[in-house]
């Protein structure tokens, strides 16, 4: 007899999805540290002994990492579960399934991204990398599309990196 494969449904592939997208966006989102306990107050004498004191430029990194990786993720969520719409809702074209099919690849990676970034890294290589893939990723995605492509006004709202790159960049 002909042997019967199990037909995976797009509901099924996306309830699995969706389990593993909110632990990883959930887990992108959570500040480490423990309470806050208040310090004597320190006058630097400069900027520069204020930023050596704190560790880091002139933006945290940790708060940096995960601003950065909410917005990024929130993209990576919407390509994963709603792929249609994600691309609808920022071209001018009608998706199909191999729009979808690519789609859902791309939110996947970005959410592996973040995850890696957020939990395989540590906070000083983290911001680098994570600055150096928005910048690429804004190049490629973002401007090329506003150039090159037909796409809605919704999509403006993608090059929002830019100031996440700056920041980034302030950060380093």
């Amino acid at each position: 007899g002909a042997a019967t494969h199990r037909q995976i449904t797009d509901a099924m592939l996306m309830t699995k999805l969706l389990l593993v997208t909110f632990l990883a966006t959930a887990s992108a989102l959570k500040v480490a540290g423990g309470p806050v306990v208040p310090q004597p107050a320190v006058k630097p004498s400069s900027m520069s002994t204020a930023l050596q004191l704190r560790g880091g430029g002139m933006v945290d990194q940790g708060v940096w990492l995960k601003a950065a990786s909410a917005f990024f993720g929130l993209y990576g969520v919407g390509f994963l579960l709603a792929p249609e719409m994600t691309i609808t809702q920022n071209f001018v074209v009608t998706p199909d399934k191999y729009h979808s099919f690519f789609a859902r690849n791309i939110g996947l990676c970005i959410l592996y991204t973040v995850y890696l970034l957020n939990y395989k890294m540590d906070v000083a290589a983290a911001v680098p990398a994570l600055v150096a893939y928005m910048a690429i990723c804004a190049v490629v995605g973002p401007v090329y599309a506003e150039l090159k492509l037909e796409t809605t006004p919704a999509h403006k709202a993608a090059l929002l990196m830019v100031p996440f790159i700056v920041t980034g960049l302030l950060a380093l």
